[in-house]
């Protein structure tokens, strides 16, 4: 799970990241409006957590800009105690909830929580197909309809099989790959990404899959159902 955070306060910044990671998710960071729409437009987060009062491109602004590119990305606003028209603003521009500050760590947890389940569904709605293949996101199983075969994902390989999947059909460049599976500050090898797809590509022959990953020269990988 990829979260972005954008808030130019830096004590509460350092704070809500490392609550984040030590909920088991992944969590990046920007100090401004300009980077944290940029970071957010990349397309590679599960949700962003955006305080409305930032220096340049603020939060309501940042939400406009999403929302208008099409991008369904879910929001969580954080706002001021006196800003009624703000909260206004937010839900009725496309937010998907708001916190107001101070807030307890905890109830923004739990508000993160509901949102991507309200996003989600239940479990069993929340497994990816495509042709005869199965990617079960609770169980972390890769299964074929066909074959009766399946097979349990790494924690890597299924971020990236479920990154594939989310987004089948679609070239996906090596950048925005290393980006959504590692981060944006990650260190990782260049060649990770052909690496991992080397283990998927392992895996969906075991089971006998329908659908394969092919190489696009120069670019990236794609996902697409055996022709």
């Amino acid at each position: 799970m990829n979260i972005l955070l954008v808030e130019d306060e830096d004590g509460l910044r350092a704070a809500l990241v490392k609550e984040l990671e030590d909920e088991g998710w992944k969590a990046d960071a920007a100090a401004n409006g300009e980077d944290g729409l940029g970071m957010l437009l990349s397309g590679i987060y599960d949700l962003a957590v955006l305080d409305i009062m930032l220096p340049g491109i603020d939060g309501l602004q940042i939400l406009a800009r999403i929302r208008s590119a099409g991008m369904t990305t879910p929001v969580i606003l954080l706002t001021a105690l006196d800003r009624v028209d703000d909260k206004v603003r937010g839900m009725d521009g496309g937010a998907d909830d708001y916190l107001t500050k101070p807030f307890d760590l905890r109830e923004l947890k739990a508000r993160i929580r509901m949102v991507l389940r309200r996003h989600g569904g239940s479990a069993a709605d929340n497994d990816l197909h495509l042709g005869s293949v199965t990617l079960g996101c609770d169980s972390c199983v890769l299964s074929d309809a066909s074959t009766g075969k399946s097979i349990r994902l790494a924690g890597r390989e299924f971020q990236l099989m479920e990154y594939l999947m989310r987004n089948h059909s679609r070239v996906l460049s090596r950048e925005m790959i290393t980006e959504k599976i590692w981060g944006f500050d990650s260190e990782a090898e260049y060649n990770n990404v052909d690496v991992y797809i080397s283990f998927i590509r392992k895996k969906l022959a075991y089971i006998g899959a329908d659908v394969r990953i092919r190489a696009v020269r120069g670019i990236g990988y794609i996902l697409e159902t055996e022709k």
